[in-house]
């Protein structure tokens, strides 16, 4: 009786964190994007950017912006399947030279953003490129991504997610 019980709590438990077929293909579609875009060393970051759309969006279920910074303005808040905020997408803009991305206004900028999951993919990607160019490890690179040298509770939280996805094979 208690190893049916068991049984049936780990099948729930392994339902609880299946991918659906949107998260699949928004997260190959990440993988895509950041194996075309290496840093100076020429490392991609495919498993790396699938990860952190999976701790950022659960792989692209919530991508609607962060809530709480949206109350403090819309160039405050977070944006897509990648989490990108306006500063970032405009600095990734400057620092990459993409020229159509500088020219949008704020509110065209975000609507792509929001709306084009290549589009806010690729600024993702392009930002984790470049945090790993300016950082001197790996940990430090992915704490970037979310707003610091040293973030022990979001790198941890990423690495559990580069975990989850080596179990689904993507």
């Amino acid at each position: 009786m208690k190893i049916r019980f068991l049984i049936l709590i780990l099948v729930l438990l392994s339902q609880a964190y299946s991918l659906d077929f949107k998260q699949k293909l928004i997260l190959k579609t990440v993988k895509n994007v950041a194996s075309h875009y290496p840093d100076k060393k020429g490392r991609t970051f495919e498993d790396t950017a699938m990860a952190i759309c999976m701790t950022e969006t659960s792989g692209g279920k919530l991508n609607f912006g962060d809530a709480q910074l949206l109350k403090k303005g819309i160039k405050k808040a977070s944006y897509g399947i990648m989490q990108v905020r306006l500063g970032t997408a405009r600095f990734v803009a400057k620092a990459f030279k993409l020229v159509a991305v500088q020219r949008m206004s704020d509110l065209e900028l975000i609507q792509e953003m929001m709306h084009n999951n290549l589009f806010n993919a690729k600024i993702g990607v392009l930002y984790l490129v470049w945090c790993s160019n300016h950082s001197k490890s790996y940990f430090e690179t992915v704490s970037r991504y979310n707003g610091g040298r040293v973030n022990h509770p979001y790198y941890n939280r990423v690495q559990k997610n580069l975990k989850l996805l080596k179990k689904y094979k993507l």
